[in-house]
């Protein structure tokens, strides 16, 4: 069975190595992670991921692209963030919301109900 892919956008780089170490060791293929929209929004055409875990703020840049381009690629994506979901902005709606910060089971509980499936 071929592994999905999943894509990590996060700029605090403890964090996305973490969740890197999380995903990948429970059989998933981590694509990333990157810290900046440019990187995600080539890896999201170049990779094509399943799924994607979306910092919404990256060193002071909303993501709103990067959003907006898994909407239309129908990639579902959660948004992991620290701020309530009413204050971003609408394009990050279509994501599951995700609060930082979390532990090791609830990330994989969120990439399985994303894709679907369990994994691992």
């Amino acid at each position: 069975m071929i592994a999905p892919k999943v894509l990590v956008v996060e700029d605090d780089s403890f964090l996305a190595f973490e969740m890197q170490d999380i995903l990948g060791g429970a059989g998933y293929e981590v694509v990333g992670p990157v810290a900046t929209v440019a990187k995600a929004l080539a890896l999201i055409d170049a990779r094509e991921p399943h799924a994607a875990f979306l910092d919404c703020n990256l060193d002071g840049e909303y993501a709103t692209a990067v959003a907006l381009t898994l909407t239309a690629k129908n990639i579902p994506f959660v948004v992991v963030t620290g701020y309530e979901c009413e204050s971003l902005p609408d394009a990050f709606s279509n994501g599951v919301f995700f609060r930082k910060p979390f532990k090791a089971a609830h990330l994989l509980e969120m990439a399985q109900a994303l894709l679907g499936h369990g994994r691992a």
